[in-house]
C-alpha cells in the first residue's frame, strides 16, 4: 500500500491508499485505457497502482500521479 495523492472526482484530490493491481481482469483493463497515454512505451503492471477508496476507479504510475486514468466500469 502506498498513501499518495488521487485526483478523482471521488477523492477530490486528497492523499488516499493505492494498492498493487491484482486481477488480471484489472491489469488487463488497466492496459486498455493507460496505452493510448504511454505515447508507444510497454504497459508494465507492476508500474502502476489502483486507488483503494470505495467507489474510485483511478490507476496511475507510481512514480507519477499526473499518468493515469480511470479504470471501466465494473472492475
Amino acid at each position: 500500500m502506498a498513501h499518495v495523492r488521487c485526483p478523482s472526482p471521488t477523492c477530490q484530490d486528497r492523499l488516499t491508499d493505492f494498492r498493487d493491481l491484482r486481477s488480471e481482469a484489472e491489469i488487463e483493463g488497466a492496459r486498455q485505457v493507460l496505452l493510448p497515454m504511454l505515447d508507444g512505451g510497454h504497459f508494465v503492471a507492476k508500474a502502476f497502482h489502483r486507488c483503494g477508496t470505495d467507489g474510485c476507479r483511478r490507476v496511475q504510475r507510481k512514480d507519477n500521479w499526473r499518468v493515469g486514468t480511470f479504470l471501466p466500469a465494473g472492475l
